[in-house]
């Protein structure tokens, strides 16, 4: 029973492939459970399970500790639904479940995963894209990511992302300014250019983490400014920029900066990560945004802390508003 009051959440989880495995994760510990397989038709040794009102083959592989459950690619959908919903009724509604698609490389042969939509199971993606061939040591950039295409297909297919992890160089291209893409709750990515893509115009979810070689002022003034106005980023509610050089002083003149008194400790902002994969962190939030430095929003004046510290940049939205973000210190 303390095992089973432990477990923080249910993951199915595919490592490039369709098929995954589901996993108990519990406060220090992660066990596996059951593998669902599409059928080899050369393999023996199956029996039969009626999981949720449904007949399923399953066998056992020496060596594992857990059985692995087998489809036909016509029975595919009904095979993943009836599994999921005998989980649901064991462990509960109270448990977190998530499904991660994990390092797909979309790049020659391009391979985008099938992901069956199950009840209350929010899809988190990690993958790379990258051009197909890299430049020789004369060429100053790579050749452009042919395949952005297939990549929006995956996205305007699929519900809106939980979380996506991400690597890309994609040269000129980027994702279309209404992509889903820019819909997921939360991003973690490393580009080239804090450009491409632009999730300091287009970014509609709830917390992002980037990391980038080359940025322009403009580009993270631009982004206060509209935040300010309320024009844009209304869910946002953490942002970090990590970048090549630090951000430079017109920056921070040009976007209307206001100061807490010098004497006075300011507050710590952290919030809960949307999502944190289980197998790059152990760290469950943000990090912690402690700044004399914020703005506040025109359309309900509520305060966003801005914290710069080397070549780093935290933008961090305060449920409150000016006067009771001051009210704190007091």
């Amino acid at each position: 029973m303390n095992r089973f009051k432990s477990i923080k959440s249910i993951e199915y989880e595919c490592d490039r492939t369709d098929q995954p495995w589901v996993h108990v994760y519990h406060r220090n510990t992660e066990e596996s459970i059951i593998q669902i397989i599409k059928r080899g038709e050369d393999v023996n040794g199956y029996f039969q399970l009626n999981v949720s009102g449904k007949i399923i083959d399953f066998r056992f592989i020496y060596g594992h500790r857990y059985p692995i459950a087998s489809y036909q690619p016509s029975d595919k959908e009904q095979v993943f639904e009836f599994i999921h919903n005998y989980l649901l009724d064991f462990f509960g509604n109270s448990v977190e479940y998530n499904w991660q698609a994990m390092d797909f490389k979309i790049r020659q042969g391009v391979f985008i995963p099938s992901i069956p939509q199950l009840s209350n199971v929010p899809l988190c993606v990690y993958m790379h894209l990258f051009p197909d061939r890299f430049p020789s040591i004369f060429q100053r950039r790579p050749t452009e990511f042919l395949h952005m295409d297939q990549v929006e297909n995956f996205f305007s297919s699929s519900p809106v992302l939980k979380s996506i992890k991400m690597s890309v160089l994609l040269g000129n291209q980027s994702f279309n300014p209404d992509s889903k893409f820019y819909q997921s709750e939360s991003i973690e990515i490393r580009q080239d250019k804090l450009s491409a893509p632009a999730i300091l115009r287009h970014f509609q979810g709830r917390q992002a983490v980037i990391e980038c070689v080359e940025h322009k002022t403009s580009h993270l003034i631009e982004f206060v400014n509209r935040w300010k106005s309320g024009e844009a980023f209304q869910k946002l509610e953490y942002l970090k920029i990590e970048m090549f050089r630090t951000p430079r002083s017109r920056f921070l003149n040009a976007i209307g900066l206001k100061h807490i008194d010098a004497t006075k400790q300011p507050p710590t902002l952290i919030f809960p990560k949307v999502y944190n994969w289980p197998c790059f962190s152990d760290r469950p939030n943000t990090d912690p945004i402690t700044s004399h430095m914020y703005v506040v929003r025109a359309t309900d004046n509520r305060v966003a802390s801005i914290m710069i510290r080397r070549k780093k940049l935290w933008f961090g939205v305060w449920d409150k508003t000016e006067e009771e973000f001051l009210r704190m210190m007091d």
